[in-house]
């Protein structure tokens, strides 16, 4: 069914990976006032060499929001990148040693389910490409 449900585990990077994965809730201010449960999410090139990342829709493309519900259950399916369109020929991110790469994510855009059942919800970013894995630490959301 969903691609975070036979995700391999939820185990915290390894030291060796050259990429961090950070996730933090942000406030962001929309059109109409604040936009609720924003996010940031932070690449971070901890290596001593550039670490390229090819893609064809968007940077995010590799990025999975793992959302868990009150209950434990993951509620979360799918890639945070499956919503963007291809674009014709590949793109690259390069990001030079300790070179940060951040972007603004909604936390709940991997959840099919709107609007969201009330409660308090773990929400985690995992980013994979090839051999790298990243993950961050746990946000706590409550609704």
């Amino acid at each position: 069914m969903s691609e975070a449900r036979t995700f391999r585990g939820l185990q915290p990077v390894a030291p060796s990976q050259p990429l961090a994965c950070r996730l933090r809730r942000k406030e962001v201010m929309g059109r109409q006032g604040p936009v609720p449960n924003m996010g940031e999410v932070e690449l971070e090139n901890l290596s001593a060499a550039p670490v390229e990342i090819a893609y064809w829709m968007t940077a995010l493309q590799y990025l999975h929001l793992i959302v868990t519900s009150p209950d434990g259950r993951i509620v979360s399916e799918g890639h945070f990148g499956d919503r963007f369109a291809p674009t014709k020929e590949p793109l690259l991110l390069r990001l030079e040693p300790g070179e940060k790469f951040t972007v603004n994510v909604h936390l709940f855009a991997t959840v099919p389910q709107t609007p969201v059942p009330p409660g308090s919800y773990t929400i985690r970013a995992v980013y994979e490409y090839k051999s790298i894995r990243a993950m961050s630490e746990s946000v706590q959301v409550t609704i």
